[in-house]
């Protein structure tokens, strides 16, 4: 049939309805627009997608799984691979999440009643062979999601009877102690009957290279103020010296130790129903648990089979399949990562927005604009409430170099950047690296140091597996160190190796050489000696008194207890605590909430001094203009406030003089420190987090467009924008207040 003249001309009004918008989606606007649109068509159907009671929390990992950050980076994750996660299917079976998130839901679910149930899964990752079916964690990450599910474990026992919650552990078969050292939290674990528990405790293996390059006519001199120098010693040592071996004797003995004692708490309602069965009950409960452990670990291990471990209580149930689902039918299922978006988005609901410094900064310049007592009061009051506080996170991973993926310059953009954000108050400068190159450390450390002087911001140390030798001098100066147990960190000293090729090495494999040069022989085909030798070694014992001195410094101690623990001795987080490197043992959740605590504080601080500059500036203004023979308010280049204020300036103002004395001498301040309005850091409820990348710029401009399109991060950028001018508009008139340092004081919070 054919159409009439009357469908003709509504098909052409509908085409030209639609006209601007087809302009419109080929520009970075129609892109932003979509993107908002999509954002918002998720979060209603996150919204339709709550958490029910009678919850289960599910969390299925792969080796690849669980990542410190998703943020676009240089190296594993830079823009590229960004883009390719953005345009292919994840796998569904394990989705990524992150370090933080993980640690964030397992601490929302504990205080959620809602949920009752925690189900884990262990599964082979996608698409990859050969990979092991693992956590894929270092040993301080996998001790804190350990902590986490235990504190679940705690908090639920306190909500509910026993039976009426419940947290499961499955996989088929452990292929790492570490990843049971995860399960032992659990209450129940599962495994295949033909799967296997490889229990043997902490250990490691230490090559030494010196007889071989020897052989081959490889001579190493070294630069070294390291009496525990494990970097160089493989290369200049047939075997252990002393000192490394007791270095590396003790921090064994401190893992093992953490090791065994948290298996034993962990399994210890298993182990109590076999103690009767197999020793006397008068035996203190801990100690016999740690030696039924000890003694199962040396007798049966290695490899424990499936049925041995369940009879000596390592695990509770052998039996089913691997790809049984029963565990997901209690109540209803909810996967970890839906579920801390899901509940995040209730918190911001309930806590009906954040202030941040632009916000606080625009209804000061509406103040100025009204006049009015209520609303200044309404300030003081929204400043001294338990909004949320942002925390930056900048992440320092892997080996550290000037340029490159883990270049220092890059992580120094990131904390700057952080640093000018309006929004951060504080920064986690969130670190697992066993060092490298010196001076990219060193700038690093620098970066630090201006943060905390330029901008007034408080940095927060958080190691995660290790943190040694160059990762440590990067965070000496932090406001305060976070470290787990299990952390490895210290490596205070300085290491230069210098490969020769000797003559041997030239006749065995009949090479011939020849240098030119205006300076003798400097290349590594000769060695090094008399003064260039000394000028060689001269240099690295510099570069360590440098180091020596920043450790002094940085961690407010004498240079006699920073040699105490310097020439390149390693400790565990739990021995840096008791010898002043560190400040306190947390996990990286705990220096997220200390860090949000002391940037509330340096809020408050914030505040009072603009309200003073504020005060200051209108009462000067208001004289200006209602009294002809004022006496100038500004004094010495300081303002000098007059015990009595004329009534018409009283009037201009808005407030009555004896208000304005009292706020500029902070008394009036200080009734809304009352406790109704005090502000407690918790993760789960009141901070936002706000990630840096460390990604490097040199980035094709196209493809950082379309990565920060596919990420959302272009949309927050342009708002973020905006209030960064009206920030600068008002923040011009507010010049002379002093960039405020944090009053509190990090290291009593708790």
């Amino acid at each position: 049939m054919q159409a009439g003249p009357g469908a003709k001309g509504a098909s052409m009004l509908l085409r030209a309805a639609g006209l601007p918008f087809r302009l419109i989606k080929g520009t970075a606007l129609g892109a932003a627009y979509l993107r908002l649109t999509g954002l918002a068509k998720r979060r209603m159907k996150t919204a339709r997608q709550l958490v029910h009671p009678q919850t289960t929390l599910t969390w299925k990992i792969s080796v690849d799984s669980i990542v410190e950050t998703e943020l676009p980076s240089s190296g594993r994750f830079g823009v590229n691979s960004l883009l390719t996660r953005a345009i292919t299917k994840p796998d569904d079976d394990s989705p990524k999440i992150t370090m933080l998130n993980a640690l964030t839901a397992l601490h929302m679910a504990a205080d959620d009643p809602r949920v009752t149930h925690l189900d884990v899964r262990v599964v082979p990752a996608a698409g990859t062979r050969n990979r092991p079916v693992s956590l894929g964690l270092g040993f301080a990450q996998t001790d804190e999601l350990l902590e986490a599910v235990l504190a679940f474990n705690q908090k639920k026992a306190e909500q509910y009877e026993s039976g009426n919650w419940d947290s499961s552990f499955t996989i088929d078969s452990f292929d790492d102690q570490l990843t049971y050292y995860f399960a032992s939290a659990f209450n129940k674990i599962v495994v295949q009957p033909t799967g296997q528990l490889p229990l043997t405790g902490i250990s490691w293996i230490l090559p030494y290279y010196k007889k071989l390059l020897d052989k081959v006519g490889i001579e190493v001199q070294t630069g070294s103020r390291m009496e525990y120098n494990s970097a160089s010693a493989p290369f200049t040592e047939s075997d252990i010296p002393e000192k490394h071996k007791d270095n590396g004797m003790s921090i064994l003995f401190h893992l093992n130790s953490i090791f065994l004692r948290t298996i034993t708490l962990s399994r210890a309602s298993s182990i109590a129903a076999l103690r009767t069965e197999i020793t006397d009950e008068n035996k203190d409960p801990d100690m016999f648990a740690q030696e039924y452990v000890h003694t199962a670990m040396t007798q049966h291990g290695p490899y424990i089979d499936a049925q041995m471990a369940k009879r000596i209580g390592l695990i509770t149930d052998v039996g089913g399949t691997f790809f049984d689902d029963e565990g997901y039918k209690v109540g209803k299922c909810t996967e970890i990562g839906a579920y801390v978006k899901a509940r995040r988005q209730e918190i911001e609901r309930e806590s009906h927005g954040t202030p941040v410094l632009d916000a606080m900064l625009v209804k000061l310049a509406q103040l100025q604009r009204r006049q009015g007592t209520a609303n200044m009061t309404k300030l003081l009051r929204t400043y001294q409430s338990q909004d949320r506080v942002t925390v930056g996170i900048v992440y320092l991973h892997g080996s550290i170099e000037r340029g490159g993926a883990n270049g220092g310059s890059l992580v120094c953009k990131a904390l700057i950047d952080a640093a000018e954000d309006p929004e951060v108050e504080s920064i986690v400068l969130r670190v697992d690296s066993a060092g490298g190159d010196f001076v990219a450390s060193d700038a690093i450390a620098s970066a630090v140091r201006m943060v905390q002087l330029k901008y007034g911001k408080l940095v927060v140390a958080s190691y995660g597996n290790t943190a040694a030798s160059g990762a440590y001098l990067a965070t000496t100066h932090c406001d305060c160190i976070f470290a787990g147990p299990a952390t490895l960190t210290g490596g205070i000293g300085v290491s230069s190796m210098r490969p020769v090729a000797t003559k041997r090495f030239t006749d065995f494999f009949e090479l011939g050489t020849r240098q030119f040069t205006l300076t003798g022989p400097s290349t590594n085909w000769h060695e090094l000696e008399g003064e260039k030798l000394e000028a060689f070694k001269s240099f690295v014992g510099n570069t360590y008194d440098s180091f020596i001195t920043q450790v002094v410094s940085g961690r407010n101690i004498s240079e006699k207890e920073a040699e105490s623990v310097a020439q390149g001795q390693v400790f565990t987080g739990l021995q840096a605590s008791e010898n002043k490197l560190v400040d306190k043992l947390g996990g990286f959740v705990y220096s997220v909430e200390a860090a949000a605590q002391c940037g509330y504080e340096t809020r408050a601080h914030s505040l009072r001094s603009m309200t003073g500059h504020y005060f200051q500036s209108a009462i000067a203004s208001a004289q200006r203009e209602c009294v002809a023979d004022y006496d100038p308010i500004l004094k010495d280049g300081k303002y000098q406030v007059p015990s009595e204020l004329d009534p018409r300036v009283e009037r201009k103002v808005g407030f009555p003089g004896k208000i304005v004395k009292a706020i500029l001498d902070k008394s009036y301040l200080d009734k809304f420190n009352d406790p109704t309005y005090k502000y407690k850091a918790d993760i789960t409820k009141n901070i936002r987090i706000k990630e840096f990348s460390t990604s490097d710029t040199s980035t094709s401009g196209l493809l950082s467009l379309i990565a920060k399109l596919v990420g959302g991060d272009l949309v927050r950028e342009a708002v973020a924008s905006a209030l960064r001018q009206e920030r600068d508009s008002i923040a011009s008139s507010l010049s002379a207040v002093e960039q405020p340092r944090a009053e509190a004081d990090i290291m009593n919070i708790k």
